[in-house]
């Protein structure tokens, strides 16, 4: 395993080579935060970590968007996560480390719930969204019309520091 590598710098954005925007947190010369950028844009599945109002730490596996260097994730309005980010919770994205556990990618940041509901991000997110969970919304039984009505609060969390290797 490569030692942890990690940035704060927040103040421009870069074109990853997928399209997506990059913020200057990820460091285009280091492998390590080419296959973060790589993992955001094609993982399925991420931990969404926020803390509870007693103080302690709530992870629940989630869909989202890699989307202009935010990360969006649709949520039934009443979760708890949606609750403690309408509260100020610090909040970190974990996705998937592969099969040895060598490929870690831990983001935190600041998250904050939209006012703007799922069906009024679809103009700008469903094509990249339709493409990402195809297979998953299949499976699941619907189609993105009825996911985003049942899944309507968006979560947009901004990354601002990085832990990959």
């Amino acid at each position: 395993m490569s030692p942890e590598t990690s940035s704060t710098e927040t103040s421009s954005t870069e074109t990853s080579s997928t399209g997506a925007a990059a913020p200057a947190l990820f460091d285009q010369a280091n492998p390590a935060h080419v296959k973060a950028l790589q993992k955001l844009d094609s993982e399925i599945i991420a931990w969404i970590t926020t803390v509870r109002s007693d103080g302690a730490p709530r992870s629940v596996p989630v869909w989202f968007l890699w989307h202009e260097g935010t990360v969006l994730v649709m949520s039934e309005p009443t979760t708890a996560k949606v609750h403690a980010i309408r509260r100020g919770s610090p909040v970190q994205l974990h996705l998937e480390t592969g099969p040895f556990g060598s490929d870690v990618v831990i983001l935190s940041g600041s998250a904050e719930v939209s006012e703007t509901d799922a069906a009024g991000w679809l103009p700008r997110i469903r094509d990249a969204y339709s493409a990402k969970y195809a297979e998953a919304m299949g499976d699941y039984g619907m189609d993105i019309e009825p996911i985003m009505a049942q899944f309507s609060s968006v979560i947009v969390f901004t990354p601002e520091r990085l832990s990959a290797w």
